[in-house]
């Protein structure tokens, strides 16, 4: 991956493949990792943009500056960067929110909006709740016991205690734990908690577009899709929950999430 300087901050980016443009928006202490296969599928007939927010992974944690105003910068500094042009976003979780709001502000800048459990455009303070205290614990572990003790933390308590998104009986929940201990102390701390209180509810901007969007959920994600939040939205529409996937549905069906995106592509992009 490249490290490209943006919006005062150097992001851990990866550009492939040619033709039209997607980028893919990683959530709330996510990471890149996930869109593997999505990378390379989709590289093959497009070009394909994925990055580490800020906060996250090799980015690193800035001292400020976690709001979605300003992440929503962020994505509009690395797209003007490259010289991305009329996107489909591609975004899980509280990545929706800076897809969506990218998309509120840009309406005819972007060709399509795909929102993969996308429960945070209306319900964000609910995960601020949720993160305090869990985070509160992951800083101790992190400061007294490092990185190794952080990830023995979570294979004990991820998706018992903390992080309920983290699967318990799936092929990625090692990659999926990893991944959730792989961030700088400050996004857990602060971070997290100042992204997730600065997200207004987006529905009815959102709402308003004529974007084609579709949203995608596994049929086992704690906190599934509620497509009747974006009814009003005419462009959208929810594909079928799809089968013994949680909240990861790119990483743990790969082909079926693929094959949703693909036809979404074609049809409506």
């Amino acid at each position: 991956m490249a490290t490209i300087h943006a919006n005062g901050w150097d992001f851990d980016c990866e550009i492939s493949g040619a033709g039209p443009d997607i980028v893919f928006i990683h959530g709330e202490i996510h990471g890149t990792e996930y869109w593997e296969h999505q990378i390379a599928e989709f590289s093959k007939t497009h070009r394909c943009l994925v990055y580490h927010r800020r906060g996250h992974a090799a980015t690193g944690a800035p001292a400020f500056g976690y709001s979605l105003e300003n992440q929503r910068r962020d994505l509009e500094a690395l797209i003007g960067h490259f010289g991305i042009a009329n996107p489909v976003l591609v975004a899980v979780a509280f990545g929706t929110t800076i897809a969506a709001d990218y998309a509120i502000r840009r309406p005819d800048g972007v060709r399509g909006l795909a929102l993969v459990a996308w429960s945070e455009l209306h319900d964000a303070r609910s995960y601020f709740d949720r993160w305090r205290k869990a985070s509160e614990a992951v800083v101790r572990v992190l400061e007294s016991e490092g990185r190794d003790g952080l990830v023995d933390f979570l294979r004990r308590e991820g998706g018992r205690s903390v992080y309920m998104v983290i699967p318990l009986d799936s092929p990625i929940r090692e990659k999926c734990i990893r991944m959730f201990a792989g961030h700088p102390a400050e996004e857990y701390e602060r971070g997290m908690l100042e992204f997730a209180t600065s997200v207004p509810d987006l529905i009815e901007p959102l709402s308003a577009l004529t974007v084609p969007a579709i949203g995608i959920c596994g049929e086992r994600d704690p906190f599934p899709d509620q497509p009747e939040m974006l009814s009003g939205m005419k462009s959208f529409r929810e594909a079928p929950f799809v089968a013994g996937a949680g909240r990861f549905v790119q990483w743990e069906k790969p082909d079926e999430f693929n094959a949703i995106l693909r036809q979404f592509l074609t049809e409506r992009c």
